[in-house]
Formats: structure tokens, sequence, C-alpha cells
């Protein structure tokens, strides 16, 4: 496995972190925990008919494996892949909001030298879609040798710009969270990059929320 130099530059609207470990936040939360009632896909990493997704966890912490999700630049179209998971939570105690808080993504990167990945993890309620909050960040190969390896990268929210679930009522509905992930790879010329799997890898993302009372 070769590898080189990787810049990594995490920039948001909403947040600009380093990666770090994955952490739960601990606050206040109701109890017990709701639950996901439902996950449903959609995108072009991973389409509503096969989508070839894995989840793990629960309320406190989901993640998913995208055994199909792979971006490469042989072609414009290939160069750009997302998944988007919409999940239906319910069962909370009444006066309860929560939001998506930190976001992990991992996959096998291929980065010829000037080449680079952005990725974005956009999350909205369907309940009021005007609000979002969308993390960007960018790895890029700044050396001088193909880059060929695992990455992960970290990203936290800033508390006072998270975006909320309305407010729980008498029933416990959470509502419809959508959590989109989106690569693309930008390659001058006849650079190469790929992002997805190898033989003991695969594409995944996972978060973990944040509680308040309303």
């Amino acid at each position: 496995m070769r590898s080189a130099a990787l810049t990594i530059t995490l920039l948001s609207s909403l947040a600009a972190a380093a990666p770090t470990a994955s952490t739960l936040t601990t606050r206040e939360a109701p109890s017990p925990p709701p639950r996901i009632v439902s996950v449903s896909y959609s995108g072009s990493g991973c389409p509503s008919s096969a989508p070839g997704v894995d989840q793990t966890g629960d309320i406190n912490g989901i993640a998913l494996r995208m055994n199909a999700f792979e971006a490469r630049t042989t072609t414009i179209a290939d160069s750009s892949v997302n998944c988007q998971a919409h999940l239906s939570i319910a069962g909370s105690a009444a006066g309860w909001q929560v939001g998506v808080k930190d976001v992990s993504v991992k996959g096998h990167l291929v980065l010829d030298p000037g080449a680079s990945l952005d990725y974005y993890v956009q999350s909205f309620w369907s309940e009021d879609a005007d609000k979002t909050s969308t993390i960007k960040g960018t790895l890029a190969n700044n050396g001088a040798a193909q880059l060929n390896q695992d990455i992960t990268a970290h990203s936290t929210i800033p508390d006072g710009q998270v975006v909320y679930s309305p407010c729980t009522g008498a029933k416990g509905n959470v509502g419809l969270l959508n959590v989109n992930f989106r690569v693309a790879l930008q390659a001058a010329g006849t650079q190469y990059g790929y992002f997805g799997k190898d033989p003991d890898t695969t594409a995944s993302e996972s978060w973990t929320y944040v509680w308040r009372r309303c």
C-alpha cells in the first residue's frame, strides 16, 4: 500500500473540527429513550430498490455501513455519490427535542497527487425542512505519491447551531430525520480518485444526538 501526505480540512457553515475519535454526547435525555421506528434510504449510493445498507446502533448512536457506496473519477457521473437515510423516530416523553451533534465518516480513499475529496453531511427534519445543518469536509493529497489508505474524519456541530426536531407532544412522536451523506471527487486531467471500499473496509457514517427540554 502506498501512502502520501494527507491534508484534512473540515469546513462548515456550522462547524470546523479536527478529526478525532467518535464520542457520545452525555446530557439529559428522555427515559426510557425513544426508538427508531423505521429507516428507509435513497440516493445513487443506496438506491431505494436495493440500498445495500447495514444498520447498527439505536437512538443513542447509529451507524450505517453502505456496501454499494463507491465514487471514482472515471466519469463525471461516478465522481459524486450520495446516500440519504430517512429515520422515523417515536416513543419519547413529552417536552423534548433532539438533533444531530457528532458525525463521523469512514472509507477507503485513493487519491493521485493534487486530487481531493469533498464530503458533505446534511441533516434536517421533514417537519421543518427549511432548517438544515450542513457539514463539509475536504481530504486532499498534497504529497508527491499516490495516497491509498483507509480514512476516518469526525466533526462536531456547535451547541448553538444544532438543528432540533419539533417539541414532542403527548403522543411521543419525535419526527422524520433525514441525513444525507455525499462525496465529490475533485481531479484535474487524468488524476485518479476513488472513495468506497477495499477488502477490509466499507464506506460508512455514524452520528450521535443531543437532547434538550422544550
